[in-house]
């Protein structure tokens, strides 16, 4: 496929690969609707029981492209969280994180029920240091994901978790030194084995379980309120700049 990603079959698992490598993976408006349209026809396919999610080249996904001319301005109000095709998706997910899961692209890790990790793996929120804050789950799965003070420190200062300290505090359950992709179709092959029926009925009653409704809903409004102010033009004008951002709190 085209726009920004490739999907393959290998036997009961499809392999999803964000493939921008030039752009660190970073989604544009095609990549999302090539992303919407490729896990909607998975769910379809009857022979793909598990999706491994991995990322081109040398970083898993740096998020929404801040380059993007076709984004959107001012609050998006309606605009589609980046992680909704893979909440919509009703198979069970795994990540291979094969290197930086920056923003949006942390947050598409923590949308998959499994995840596992190369030793170049690093996962960060850093939206506060661009005057905006995590808009699509991060924030709520990041307390389900890590211990509350890990969480906290990740999301207040915007720093990133290595893969060993993510292994250590159970946000991924492997690290693969070495053929990271393999080893997630692997372990997506274990799920695979599964009864169809139940493993649909476990996704189900576990995302209830962990994804609060109102909590995501909250997020999204300030993320929108946070979109229409000068300090996130500025933190998003100093990122293409490569300066310090000057925040003025408005």
């Amino acid at each position: 496929m085209s726009d920004g990603i490739r999907i393959e079959t290998v036997g009961r698992v499809a392999v999803l690969t964000l493939d921008r490598p030039d752009r660190r993976n970073a989604i544009d408006r095609p990549t999302r609707v090539a992303i919407a349209a490729g896990l909607e026809r998975l769910d379809a396919d009857e022979g793909v029981r598990v999706a491994v999610v991995t990322g081109a080249g040398t970083a898993f996904c740096a998020g929404v492209d801040l380059k993007d001319t076709a984004a959107p301005s001012g609050p998006a109000w309606l605009d589609e969280r980046l992680v909704a095709p893979f909440e919509r998706f009703g198979k069970p997910l795994v990540a291979a994180v094969n290197g930086p899961a920056v923003g949006g692209g942390f947050e598409i890790a923590l949308a998959c029920e499994v995840r596992v990790a190369s030793p170049e793996a690093s996962f960060a929120l850093p939206e506060v240091k661009m005057g905006s804050m995590p808009g699509s789950g991060g924030t709520q799965r990041i307390f389900r994901a890590l211990p509350s003070a890990v969480a906290w420190k990740t999301l207040l200062t915007g720093g990133a978790l290595d893969a060993a300290a993510a292994h250590r505090w159970g946000l991924v359950t492997d690290v693969f030194a070495e053929d990271l992709v393999p080893s997630a179709i692997a372990v997506a092959e274990q799920i695979a084995a599964a009864a169809p029926l139940s493993l649909d009925a476990v996704k189900r009653v576990g995302s209830a379980a962990i994804d609060d409704a109102a909590g995501m809903e909250l997020e999204r409004v300030l993320w929108a309120l946070l979109s229409t102010t000068e300090d996130r033009a500025e933190g998003r004008a100093a990122f293409r700049e490569k300066r310090p951002p000057e925040y003025r709190g408005r």
